[in-house]
């Protein structure tokens, strides 16, 4: 949708225009002019100008302080990484992948490697565990920022990043690794990626899970049809046989 002007005429948050019943306030920590309901305040205390210390922030603030800080207990274990098994995924035909040494051809391939988040770059990072001379064999990274959803299966975490149709998997061997790592690169997701392409990650973001709901849909439209199609041969098997039955019997009386 267009852009909400910040020029303190609407909330930054939801875009509800500032009047007597909704009175604007300032987040002290993002500077976003907001309503109660997106500062976090009650409609009553901004009514009659009074909050506890807690709303000077704002909840999205607040919300990121919080991954912010178990992220932070998170970033020894992350940087330190962890043996996987990774599928990568060839190249979408109308888009360009971002694991660099992904190759084009089709079809997915598998390689146990060495996983990693690099926090200052922003990036998840892996080297294979097949080396020669002394060095992986194969190296890659991906920016946290094109990694539009992470899917723990119960059997694998499934990555879907921008510019492949399939997703990318990380097969651990404990179910122990398999769900830490779910977290950390959710919190990676949400603490790296920068302000300044929020917007758009999000935007990018929210398409990805539209085209899965509706790519979902249309497979469970598909799964109906089949079976209504299978339950018709069915019934009009058993009424030809309960046909011939009765030609049978009229024969014989």
């Amino acid at each position: 949708g267009p852009a909400i002007p910040s020029d303190g005429t609407r909330c930054e948050g939801c875009g509800e225009a500032f009047g007597v019943l909704s009175r604007r306030t300032t987040c002290g920590s993002c500077n976003r002019f907001l309503c109660p309901a997106c500062s976090g305040r009650s409609a009553v205390g901004a009514l009659v100008g009074f909050s506890c210390l807690c709303g000077a922030v704002c909840s999205r603030c607040r919300d990121q302080d919080a991954q912010t800080g178990e992220f932070s207990l998170c970033r020894s274990a992350m940087e330190s990484g962890v043996g996987v098994r990774m599928t990568l995924q060839s190249k979408a035909a109308s888009g360009g992948g971002f694991f660099s040494a992904v190759s084009s051809a089709a079809g997915p391939r598998q390689l146990s490697a060495w996983l990693t988040v690099d926090s200052k770059a922003g990036e998840l990072r892996w080297a294979s565990l097949e080396q020669r001379q002394g060095r992986p064999v194969e190296e890659g990274h991906l920016a946290v920022s094109e990694v539009l959803g992470v899917r723990n299966t119960g059997m694998v975490i499934e990555l879907s990043v921008q510019g492949y149709n399939k997703p990318f998997t990380l097969d651990f061997s404990t179910t122990e690794d398999r769900d830490d790592w779910t977290r950390y690169l959710e919190l990676a997701i949400q603490v790296l990626v920068p302000e300044s392409e929020r917007a758009e990650y999000d935007a990018a973001r929210a398409d990805h899970r539209q085209r899965e709901v509706e790519e979902r849909r249309a497979l469970n439209e598909e799964r109906r049809k089949k079976l209504s199609e299978g339950l018709g041969m069915r019934f009009t098997a058993e009424a030809m046989m309960m046909r011939d039955e009765a030609k049978s019997s009229a024969s014989r009386g």
